[in-house]
């Protein structure tokens, strides 16, 4: 196993502002119930609340040892992310110190207003110290804040009108792309901008390939991008997952092609690990893909539990933005089959009015019914014709992923199983805000649209995924 795959973060400064906001929370809750007595030392019922509250912070070291210093550090989670791990933490703790009463018999003695304005502050305390902290290390050391960036190409950008843009659109700092291979106009560019007293940054490239936020990894001291996806898989259910985050697992295809060519990736949610825990054929069908890669919250964090360094979450609507964007110029071919020709149209419009560049070798919308020996013929002889180097599968799982392994080896170009993603990108299913899929709920947003058709569907496979995962943990353990 690779000694740098694993990243460790320092943990005390967040423990020691967690233990603040709670000291806080209690005193605030105190003060709001007994706000004129709040002095008075027999309104606390003889040391009550200072007991409990030492409690709570014993409590609050066994949940951050076991819990918040399991998930991801507070530099690399969000906001949104951050607060629902706070919130998930501090539920845990409710449900302890609530024991606590009851087992000592206090529960009569404290007050129930205090209580709920004690967890309630506890929250909203920890959850501001975290971002307030995060925010300011990360403007210190790593980050630049939210500033408004003009973005320049180093190919053809004229000085003089990069420093108008620049003035009239009141730009923070520009940010040079194609530096390689135009070294010298990139240097002119800056030379003006210093001139100008314009601060200015040489966008990172590694071949043909811009580098994008979300792939750029600190090791050793240096910024750097993975060269390829590593080898090592992680198995659930016997499922071989690849480890990766979108863009890393983009700029891994794009620089691949050639050697994936005739091969397919997937991409399984929890709704397709469950089925390929009760079907071992299925289970074979995603592993003997190229890559198959965790299109589900629950999955990621079970890799990043792990401590894999870049472990996410690599949705197919996800990885398919991804790709349009790095090939917005042309830089990979498309073809996409499935889906209905409706989709299809609305597809192409979409694609061509965000990515004008974008090279979409041909699109088809194949029977809804099982198609004879000719007509597969055909259509991987048109699908083949059209030289395409990424082949987009939307057929719907486990269609698409037996359709892939059907025709591996004889569809030239990757095959990319992406489901719903062909709906999503034509419009005709709206996704989910980006909070709600970072928090792990888009299944629930998905089921809020199509309650009749999914709410079986996920509640029953949800539900079994993690009986099967409690399952072969507790087997594991005996």
């Amino acid at each position: 196993m690779n000694t740098y795959k694993k990243q460790n973060f320092p943990i005390k400064r967040i423990f020691i502002l967690d233990e603040i906001a709670l000291v806080l929370a209690m005193i605030t809750a105190l003060a709001l119930r007994y706000r004129e007595r709040f002095f008075v030392a027999h309104t606390f019922y003889d040391g009550l609340y200072v007991m409990m509250t030492i409690t709570v912070c014993i409590f609050h070291v066994i949940i951050f040892l076991i819990y918040d210093n399991k998930k991801e550090h507070v530099f690399v989670q969000d906001p949104v992310q951050n607060l629902m791990t706070v919130i998930k933490g501090k539920c845990i703790l409710m449900a302890l110190s609530l024991l606590y009463l009851y087992a000592f018999k206090l529960s009569v003695q404290a007050s129930r207003p205090v209580i709920g304005l004690f967890f309630i502050f506890a929250i909203i305390y920890s959850f501001i110290f975290r971002y307030i902290y995060r925010k300011n290390y990360l403007d210190t050391h790593n980050g630049l804040g939210d500033r408004k960036v003009l973005t320049v190409s180093a190919k053809d950008a004229d000085v003089e009108e990069i420093a108008a843009s620049y003035v009239q659109g009141k730009y923070d700092d520009v940010l040079i792309k194609d530096v390689t291979g135009n070294e010298a106009r990139a240097k002119d560019i800056a030379k003006k901008a210093e001139e100008l007293g314009i601060r200015t940054y040489y966008g990172i490239s590694s071949g043909d390939y811009d580098v994008k936020a979300g792939i750029i990894t600190d090791i050793d001291d240096h910024s750097s991008i993975p060269a390829f996806v590593r080898t090592e898989r992680f198995e659930v259910f016997g499922i071989k997952y690849a480890i990766a985050r979108t863009e890393e697992a983009v700029f891994h295809v794009l620089g691949h092609l050639k050697e994936l060519s005739g091969k397919y990736i997937c991409f399984s949610n929890v709704h397709t690990a469950v089925m390929a825990r009760e079907n071992a054929d299925y289970k074979n069908v995603l592993n003997e893909s190229a890559y198959t890669f965790a299109d589900g919250a629950p999955i990621a964090n079970l890799q990043r539990k792990e401590g894999y360094i870049g472990a996410d979450r690599v949705a197919g609507p996800d990885f398919m933005e991804h790709m349009f964007r790095d090939t917005a110029e042309g830089q990979a071919s498309h073809y996409f089959y499935g889906a209905s020709q409706e989709t299809l149209d609305a597809l192409r419009d979409n694609l061509i009015k965000k990515y004008p560049g974008i090279d979409i070798r041909g699109m088809y919308s194949p029977p809804f019914r099982a198609l004879t020996e000719e007509e597969d013929a055909a259509d991987v002889e048109k699908i083949n014709a059209s030289g395409a180097d990424i082949v987009w599968i939307g057929l719907g799982a486990p269609k698409q992923e037996k359709w892939m392994l059907a025709h591996k080896d004889k569809v030239k170009g990757v095959m990319m199983g992406v489901g719903a993603g062909f709906d999503f990108h034509a419009g005709t299913i709206k996704r989910a805000p980006e909070w709600i899929q970072k928090i792990g709920f888009e299944w629930l947003y998905r089921l809020f649209q199509d309650p009749k058709r999914l709410f079986s569907r996920y509640f029953v496979t949800n539900t079994k995924f993690f009986y099967y995962l409690f399952g072969d943990l507790f087997k594991k353990r005996r």
